[in-house]
Order: C-alpha cells, then sequence, then structure tokens
C-alpha cells in the first residue's frame, strides 16, 4: 500500500518517522513537495519515503491519501485535486467534519478523520478516529494508542482534549522551576520533573482498570503531602478554570464549522 501526504509539516514528519520505524514492513510513502526540507529529510532518512512532483502526483500515486494541512489552507489546496472513487481519504485537519470533507473530495466517499499527536514518532501517542475504520486503526495502532470512537461529537472531543499538552508541560515546568528556586541545579531539576512525568503516565497506562479518580485517592495519603497540595489546588479553582479552557476549545471549534455543516 502507497500512502500520500499532502502537507509536510510537523505532524507529517511525526506520523512518517513514526510508520518508517515500526517492525516491519513498511509501507511506501509518497510526500507532496510543500515543505522541501521536511520532506528531503525525510525521504533522505527513509528507503520507503520518496517525494512527488506535486499534490495531484501524490493522489494518483497513492490509494490512502493523508490531508494535513493548515485548516484555513485546506478548501484551497484541494479544490485543484482530483480524488478518485477509490480513493481513502484521511484528514489530519481539525474543525473540518466528514461532510465538508466529502464536498471537497468528492468523489471520494470513504472519508477517516484522525489527529495523531507528536509521539506519535516514537510509537507513543494517543490517536483519536471516526469513524473506527479497520484500515486507518491498523495504520496508527504501531504508533501509540488508538482511541476510536463511534460519533463525530465523541471524536471533536478527543481532539479538544489535546489542547492540554502545553498547559501539561507548565505544570512540569513548574515543578522544575520550583526546584531551582531551592539550588538543585537545572539539569537534575529538568531530569527529576520529566521522570515524575513518565511515571505517572506508565502508572496511568499500567493500572487501566482505575479510574483518575481512583489514582488521585490512592496517591493523596489522608494528611499527607500530596493531599495538601491536591486541596490548595482545588480550593483556588485550578481544576474548574482548567475545564472550563477545554470548553472554550470546544466553542472555538463550533464556531469554526460552516454553517452548513
Amino acid at each position: 500500500m502507497t500512502i500520500g501526504f499532502i502537507g509536510t509539516g510537523e505532524i507529517t514528519r511525526a506520523v512518517v518517522t513514526g510508520m518508517s520505524t515500526v517492525e516491519g514492513e513498511k509501507p511506501t510513502i509518497l510526500l507532496s513537495p510543500r515543505n522541501e526540507q521536511i520532506a528531503a529529510e525525510l525521504a533522505d532518512r527513509f528507503e520507503n519515503v520518496e517525494i512527488a512532483g506535486s499534490n495531484q502526483d501524490v493522489v494518483d500515486g497513492s490509494e490512502t491519501v493523508c490531508l494535513a494541512l493548515r485548516p484555513q489552507d485546506g478548501e484551497a489546496i484541494t479544490a485543484d485535486l482530483k480524488f478518485g472513487t477509490a480513493h481513502h481519504v484521511i484528514s489530519f485537519m481539525p474543525t473540518y467534519s466528514q461532510a465538508r470533507l466529502s464536498r471537497i473530495v468528492a468523489p471520494a466517499t470513504r472519508i477517516t478523520l484522525v489527529t495523531p499527536l507528536p509521539a506519535v514518532a516514537f510509537h507513543g501517542g494517543p490517536t483519536p478516529i471516526f469513524p473506527p475504520d479497520e484500515d486507518a486503526i491498523e495504520m496508527f495502532e504501531p504508533l501509540g494508542t488508538v482511541v476510536a470512537v463511534e460519533t463525530e461529537a465523541e471524536y471533536q472531543a478527543l481532539c479538544v482534549a489535546t489542547a492540554s499538552l502545553a498547559g501539561a508541560y507548565a505544570y512540569y515546568e513548574t515543578i522544575a522551576d520550583w526546584l531551582q528556586g531551592k539550588d538543585v541545579p537545572a539539569d537534575k531539576a529538568r531530569a527529576f520533573s520529566g521522570a515524575v512525568f513518565y511515571a505517572l503516565a506508565a502508572t496511568a497506562r499500567n493500572a487501566p482498570e482505575m479510574s483518575f479518580s481512583e489514582l488521585t485517592h490512592e496517591s493523596a495519603t489522608r494528611g499527607g503531602t500530596n493531599e495538601q497540595v491536591l486541596t490548595h489546588l482545588k480550593e483556588n479553582q485550578v481544576y474548574t478554570e482548567f475545564s472550563k479552557a477545554l470548553d472554550g476549545i470546544w466553542d472555538r471549534f463550533e464556531n469554526a464549522k460552516p454553517t452548513s455543516d
């Protein structure tokens, strides 16, 4: 199978890197020349990656076409492309619904919405998928954790949740900065805070039967230091405000949809 990519930005770099470093047979990957630097880097690094002469050449040479474009550029770029009825179109573009995509990639009708995160480059990223297309699931399962959902509203909620990444890094940056303020060297503060981040993620992943509420309760020993910090954050509405921030992203996505959708 040949997988084509229209748009060669950072997410394409991550997905192509992940697909090209899995064990076993690698797919043939055809890149658009949109970002010459990234395309050339990937083609030089991986034998299964080639650069097409144009976006239409990507479409013509691929069974599966991934649209990895900025949402504001999506319709203008795809307007000049001719898809076929046999194409499987996978869109990485947030705010683009199946209905909207069906109009711009017609006569192709097999359309899957996917939101890969940068960690798919090292096979550690979660990937929301809608609808639960078997080929798309098989494509992204080796790159981390696939979460395939049954409705577009569920998919949008997962996409909204990806807006939490920078805030999570800032949380651990706060720990590292606080440690430096207590005279811990910067490299050791960074290493410790990063290791805590990793340990928490690994604990949650290795205990899927436990809810996050249960994990929180288990970590917050009554009268202990974790409970004290948790109480302080709750009393200062940190988590309430965080939830409101996600509501704001939901509203932003809703407002970005064309009324015809």
